[in-house]
């Protein structure tokens, strides 16, 4: 269900691309990951959106909350740091927030990267509902 309400709400779906084989190795982190069954989602939404004529991008996560998604700027933070907030610039939010502001960016820059290599018009990029 949450699969098809993403590809029913947006043309392009950005995901972390996350190494969960190497997450479930954390004995913290693993009956979550599996409660929540991040690998299927990705699978789902992938299929449906190729179904549907729209996009699935995976993007490298490193560093995405520890980037200003405002300046760009590297604000180093601790798992237990729940707020960004940058010396720089003075932006200051949730830091998933953040992280999640950054990660859309590489998406979509990807996408018109690939878009343009591919001679296709990028304006699209920036379609609504991401």
């Amino acid at each position: 269900q949450v699969s098809r309400k993403l590809v029913d709400s947006a043309d392009i779906i950005v995901f972390e691309n996350l190494n969960i084989n190497g997450m479930l190795k954390n004995h913290h982190l693993a009956k979550h990951i599996q409660d929540h069954a991040w690998g299927k989602l990705i699978q789902f939404t992938q299929g449906k959106a190729a179904k549907a004529g729209k996009v699935v991008e995976l993007v490298d996560a490193r560093c995405t909350s520890q980037k200003c998604s405002q300046c760009g700027i590297m604000v180093p933070k601790t798992l237990a740091d729940r707020v960004h907030l940058c010396p720089k610039c003075g932006l200051e939010m949730d830091r998933d927030l953040n992280a999640s502001i950054n990660i859309r960016t590489l998406g979509l820059r990807g996408r018109a990267y690939r878009d343009a290599a591919n001679n296709q018009p990028v304006s699209d990029v920036g379609s609504p509902g991401i």
